[in-house]
């Protein structure tokens, strides 16, 4: 019987894998992880949403879009980190200038919102 697991031949009377443990009865379903580049390329886009409307004039849409922007930015800025990502140090960056192209947008549409 094959490993669904590692492929590996196994006698047809065994209920675990001898190569690698796995129940040989059981299909198995690779684990996926999220795709850290994604978070911290959607984070750098949204600050740049935010930045472009607050230089445009749309103060409450950059506030809006500087929010979200904030939460995506904070929260990716860490995803390199937490998902043990190859490459930490570049996806930081881009996260990290997602993060202040964000605030940049929030504070300056909120300054044309209450002045």
């Amino acid at each position: 019987m094959k490993c669904p697991k590692c492929g590996f031949d196994n006698p047809e009377d065994v209920l675990f894998c001898k190569s690698c443990d796995w129940r040989v009865d059981i299909p198995y379903v690779p684990e996926r992880k999220p795709n850290a580049l994604l978070y911290c390329v959607a984070a750098a886009a949204i600050g740049a949403v935010a930045a472009v409307l607050a230089f445009t004039g749309n103060s409450i849409a950059a506030v809006a879009v500087g929010a979200v922007g904030l939460v995506a930015g904070g929260y990716s800025i860490n995803v390199p980190r937490i998902l043990n990502s190859p490459n930490k140090a570049p996806l930081t960056v881009v996260a990290g200038i997602g993060l202040l192209l964000s605030i940049v947008g929030f504070m300056l549409g909120l300054s044309h919102v209450v002045m």
